[in-house]
This record gives structure tokens, C-alpha cells and sequence, in this order.
């Protein structure tokens, strides 16, 4: 299959690449200028890459790969300090640059989106998130049928390689090191955790069986559990056998928190996928694989 990939230098977008080219597809990486590629392991040979700056330079590229399939997963979080309007152009106008190219190519394209399981008060990320899906929907319906629109609303992904700016990553590596003390919330919320390869085995499943989605659907994508934030942490610390004194209830709950997000998997369920670890073998994994043990 033909797949142009957004977001190949992250985390999610880096293991979907490797994945996919290993199973033989044609894989196409929509990239930065100054995009790193680092977590494929030097391989980016193995792609066709169109470096873009300019929306002229996206449309070319589009039409230069021809996707069968458009994986969009290349986003900004705001954890950088990213502006305002910085947001708005990795999380919105990318993927409506993509969308409208795709108005006019040769074949219908199946668009999977990862979008965001978060509420749009929660915070400017999942704002631009929900605004782009919101879009996506309606160019879908407007194109009669060109664009098929799968918006995944992804749970909270985590995993061997991920951003230490990541909370999961962080917990870790705060546990493994031993520092003194770790911080945090009284936490109560609960947050469905779902390991790496279960979301690219997801993704899989999608790209496989995308034709049997209306013109415009979303999907859920996580564990179908959401354990506490509190029991993730402790199941970290347990498991890195940490002496690093956990303080929870020091730190507030951020504003507009979300105390409960869990998936329903009834859909994937259905198209015959199952995640393959849970919390603990997930962990497990992470653990074996960061640290190298």
C-alpha cells in the first residue's frame, strides 16, 4: 500500500514508519526542514522524504506521492513554548494544506488522524486538535466521497524511546535515577495507558479495514482500563525497585483537568484487534527496553 506519513521524527510516527516499511509498504515521509530522523536508526533511505516549508511545497509533494492512505500523526504539544499561532500551523493548517490536496488526486484517500481523546478546554493542544478533526469531518462530507476521515482519538500513549518531556517517560526516569523526591498531583484522575506496539498493531488494523468507515468517523484507541494516576506511578516505582520518595497531593491539578479518560475499544474489537499488554507487561517492556536491562 502507498502511505504518505506526517510526524515520522516522533515518537508515534517514527515506529509507525519502521513498522509499515518492514510489513513492504511504500512509505512516504511530509517532514520539516529541520526534522531529525534519529529514531529511524539512520534508515531514511529507505523512504521517499519531501522536506516542505511552504503549503505549495506540501500540495507538490502530495501529488508527487499519490497516497492511497494519508497516516497524519505530526503534531505540537505546546510543551516547548510553542506560540499560539505555532500550534495552529502543526496541528491545524498542516493537515488542511494536506486535506485540500488530496480534494483533487487521482484516487479516493483513506486519512487517518491522530487526534486527541481530551476535551477542547483542557488545553491549547487539544483545541487545535478538536478544531482540525471538526474540519476534517466537513471537507470529508464536502468532497463526495474523495476523502475518507478516520480521526483516532488516541489514549495515552507511552513506551520504550518516548519524549522525556512525556509525564510517563518522566516518572520513569525520576524513578530509575532515585532522585529524593518526585512531586506530584494527589492523583486521582485516571488515564487509560496503551503500550507503543498496541497502538501501532491499532493503526494497522486501520489502515487494513479503513474501507468499511463511513465517509467520516471517529474511533477510539486505547486499553479499554484506566487505572489511576496514582497506580501508574506506584507500578513504576515498584518496578524500577526506585528509593525515590513519592509526595503525592504537592502539586495542584492543572486547570480544567480531565479526572477520567478511558477508551471504548468496542469498535476495534470488532474489526478483530485486541491490545496485547496490559499496564504491568507494558511497563515491563518500557523498562527493559529504556534502560537497556
Amino acid at each position: 500500500m502507498k502511505i504518505l506519513l506526517t510526524g515520522a521524527s516522533g515518537f508515534l510516527g517514527s515506529a509507525l514508519a519502521l513498522h509499515w516499511r518492514n510489513a513492504g509498504h511504500q512509505v512516504a515521509l511530509l517532514l520539516r526542514p529541520t526534522s531529525k530522523l534519529d529514531r529511524l536508526r539512520s534508515l531514511d533511505t529507505s523512504f521517499d522524504i519531501g522536506r516542505c516549508t511552504t503549503d505549495a511545497e506540501v500540495a507538490a509533494f502530495v501529488k508527487q506521492v499519490q497516497p492511497e492512505v494519508v497516516v497524519h500523526t505530526a503534531c505540537a504539544y505546546g510543551r516547548q513554548a510553542e506560540t499560539s499561532l505555532q500550534l495552529f500551523d502543526a496541528n491545524l493548517r498542516l493537515g488542511l494544506v494536506i486535506l485540500q490536496a488530496l480534494q483533487h488526486a487521482a484516487q479516493p484517500v483513506c486519512f487517518i488522524n491522530t487526534g486527541s481523546a481530551l476535551g477542547p478546554e483542557v488545553s491549547p493542544y487539544a483545541l487545535s486538535k478538536n478544531q482540525f478533526a471538526q474540519w476534517g469531518r466537513m471537507l470529508a462530507t464536502q468532497y463526495g466521497g474523495q476523502i475518507r476521515f478516520i480521526n483516532v482519538l488516541l489514549q495515552h500513549m507511552y513506551g520504550p524511546g518516548d519524549d522525556v518531556s512525556k509525564f510517563t517517560t518522566h516518572v520513569l526516569h525520576t524513578c530509575r535515577r532515585n532522585d529524593p523526591v518526585l512531586k506530584l498531583t494527589a492523583g486521582e484522575q485516571t488515564r487509560d495507558f496503551i503500550y507503543i506496539d498496541d497502538v501501532v498493531s491499532a493503526y494497522d488494523t486501520l489502515l487494513t479495514q479503513g474501507h468499511k468507515f463511513d465517509t467520516e468517523q471517529d474511533i477510539e484507541v486505547g486499553s479499554g482500563v484506566a487505572p489511576s494516576i496514582r497506580h501508574f506511578v506506584e507500578t513504576a516505582h515498584r518496578l524500577t525497585a526506585s528509593r525515590t520518595e513519592l509526595r503525592f497531593g504537592e502539586l495542584p491539578y492543572r486547570t480544567n483537568e480531565a479526572m477520567h479518560c478511558m477508551a471504548n475499544v468496542a469498535r476495534m474489537t470488532q474489526l478483530g484487534w485486541a491490545p496485547a499488554f496490559d499496564l504491568n507487561a507494558g511497563l515491563k517492556k518500557t523498562i527493559q527496553l529504556e534502560f537497556k536491562q
